[in-house]
C-alpha cells in the first residue's frame, strides 16, 4: 500500500501545482491585458474586463473538458475487448438451417452421456464423463458445493457452452 500512497501523493502534488500554475497564468494574463490595453492603448477598462472575463470562462470550460480526456481514452480502450466478444462468431448459429435440426421438443427426455467439460479459461474439468438420464416430465434436484457444476449443467443444456466430449441428447 505504501507504493500506492506515494503515487497518490505525487499525483496530488502535480495536480496542485497544475492548478496553482493555471491560476498564476490567468492572473498574469489578466494583469498584462489590463496594463497593455487600458494604460498603453487607452481602451475602456470595462470593455477589457468584459473581454478578459469571457476569455477566462471559455478557458476554464475548455480546461474542464480536458479533464475528461483520460476517461474517454480509458473508455475507448475498454470497449475494444467488449466489442470483440460481441462480434465473436458462435460455433452454433441457430439462424443457419444446418443448426436447426429439431424445431420442437416432443417429450423432453434429457441425457448427458459421458459428458466432459471445462471452461475455456480453466484447465480443470468441471464434468468428467458425467452421465445422467432425466425422464420426460421428471424432476431432479442438483445438490453440491459451490463450483461442482450445478449451474454449468444448465448452461450446457441451454448451449451457452459447448462440451469437450460426450453427448447431450434431448428426446434421443
Amino acid at each position: 500500500m505504501e507504493d500506492v500512497v506515494q503515487q497518490s501523493n505525487k499525483a496530488g502534488l502535480y495536480f496542485g501545482l497544475g492548478v496553482a500554475g493555471r491560476t498564476l497564468y490567468i492572473s498574469i494574463v489578466f494583469l498584462l491585458a489590463m496594463e497593455i490595453l487600458v494604460y498603453k492603448m487607452g481602451i475602456d477598462s470595462s470593455d477589457v474586463f468584459t473581454a478578459t472575463y469571457l476569455l477566462f470562462f471559455a478557458y476554464m470550460s475548455i480546461g474542464g473538458q480536458a479533464a475528461n480526456v483520460p476517461s474517454i481514452k480509458k473508455a475507448k480502450a475498454s470497449a475494444i475487448p467488449v466489442f470483440s466478444i460481441i462480434d465473436e462468431v458462435s460455433e452454433l448459429d441457430i439462424r443457419k438451417p444446418e443448426h436447426r435440426t429439431i424445431k420442437t421438443v416432443e417429450k423432453g427426455k434429457i441425457q448427458f452421456i459421458n459428458t466432459t467439460f471445462n471452461y475455456p479459461t480453466r484447465a480443470q474439468k468441471v464434468m468428467d464423463n458425467f452421465n445422467i438420464d432425466i425422464p420426460a416430465g421428471g424432476k431432479i434436484a442438483l445438490v453440491g458445493h459451490s463450483g461442482c457444476g450445478k449451474s454449468t449443467l444448465t448452461n450446457i443444456l441451454l448451449r451457452f457452452y459447448n462440451i469437450n466430449n460426450g453427448k447431450v441428447l434431448i428426446d434421443d
